[in-house]
């Protein structure tokens, strides 16, 4: 009998900013930019909490330049925190 050996890596890209407050990035879509369906509605606001337990912090991220990010396979193995692997990225207009 055959097994499939599912992959635990993400092989998605997610769009993300950094955190105002700790650096980190805040995820909060995936990218469907490889997807033949790209007729999207601009977000008229776009206000973001950050995810790491010690910092919560809350902040209008509607000017911030969007980075494009992967997970690594560690991060996700041990539900880590994400770190940025992906194109664009830089820091956040405040």
């Amino acid at each position: 009998m055959n097994r499939l050996q599912w992959s635990t890596t993400d092989q998605r890209w997610y769009l993300g900013v950094r955190c105002q407050k700790c650096r980190l990035p805040i995820l909060f879509a995936v990218d469907h930019s490889g997807t033949q369906d790209q007729e999207t509605q601009p977000a008229g606001k776009l206000v973001l909490t950050c995810t790491v337990d010690s910092c919560k912090f809350k902040a209008d991220y509607t000017g911030a330049v969007v980075m494009r990010v992967q997970k690594s396979p560690t991060d996700i193995d041990k539900n880590r925190r994400i770190k940025t692997s992906g194109k664009g990225g830089g820091s956040s207009k405040r």
